[in-house]
């Protein structure tokens, strides 16, 4: 039975339900980032969520971000590769296609694994027999130990890393994400729904301002699952560069969250972001797993 949700308490819910039934070796890719993918613009552009139940227990749940052009998901690891599978695969494509129509938007829509899911050749399968294909790009995941003694700040002079005025400063945390990621990727709405999310620590979302102006410059927001903590996201100003502003930002968060209970801090980045990866290599991060991508092409460009 498919179901369709559209109110962030709802979608909550089914994340948090996912947990029962998921492989513990394996679960959702964005468990501890949730309230950071789940209070997205999807729900401001008109997307829903599709739900699979049978006999009262969530068999799987996915929904299209526009942000990401990614269909967040979660299939009960035992019906990988069942028509159960192909069935959230076959909505998918309906709902991103759905979606292209609506808006006019060109995007590739991909379905993300990690590559050491089990069975993943079965889901692959599938996968490439509804039309998907593989991209040459994918996000690694990396992880740092919080139990042992972790690096400490250096914050250049005429900084200061804090953590953001809540509601005060939304606007202009959306300004500055539009420096960073592009004009309207983080909007003030979609911050604001961040804020009065239950699982929202305030001391988790850093900022760094520079004192001379009073301007937000760069911004890391961590989230926490039980023990494990996550960066996402992570930037600095481009006129801010090559100051070691994002490297105060990501040591003070292992501060920040081991001071919080958390044992361990992961943070994803793509492939290509020779940056950001050299940025949390340096900090101690070591790669852990590799997220691989698997898309279809909507729009005018199809």
């Amino acid at each position: 039975m498919t179901i369709t949700f559209r109110t962030i308490a709802d979608l909550n819910q089914i994340y948090y339900r996912s947990l029962l039934t998921a492989d513990t070796n394996h679960p959702h890719i964005h468990l501890v980032d949730m309230p950071f993918r789940v209070n997205s613009t999807w729900q401001d552009r008109g997307c829903e969520v599709g739900v699979w139940e049978q006999a009262g227990e969530l068999l799987a749940w996915a929904y299209f971000q526009p942000p990401w052009g990614v269909m967040d998901h979660a299939i009960h690891p035992e019906l990988r590769g069942t028509e159960l599978e192909r069935k959230v695969f076959s909505w998918a494509l309906r709902t991103m296609q759905s979606y292209a129509d609506r808006t006019g938007e060109s995007f590739a829509g991909t379905i993300e694994y990690y590559e050491d899911t089990p069975n993943l050749d079965k889901t692959v399968a599938t996968l490439t027999d509804l039309g998907y294909k593989p991209i040459d790009w994918s996000v690694y995941r990396y992880s740092l130990d919080l139990m042992q003694e972790v690096p400490e700040p250096n914050v250049a002079d005429g900084y200061v890393v804090r953590a953001l005025k809540g509601a005060e400063e939304a606007a202009q945390y959306a300004r500055l994400i539009d420096n960073v990621f592009g004009p309207g990727w983080l909007t003030v709405d979609w911050k604001l729904r961040q804020l009065s999310d239950p699982h929202y620590i305030p001391e988790f979302d850093l900022v760094i301002e520079h004192l001379s102006t009073g301007d937000l410059v760069g911004f890391c927001h961590c989230w926490m699952h039980n023990n494990v903590a996550q960066i996402e996201p992570l930037g600095v100003h481009p006129d801010h560069h090559r100051r070691g502003l994002g490297s105060a930002l990501e040591r003070t968060a292992l501060q920040v969250c081991k001071a919080k209970g958390a044992h361990t801090m992961l943070v994803d980045h793509g492939s290509t972001n020779e940056g950001a990866i050299l940025l949390s290599t340096k900090t101690g991060f070591q790669q852990i797993n590799n997220e691989l991508r698997w898309a279809v092409e909507f729009g005018s460009n199809e």
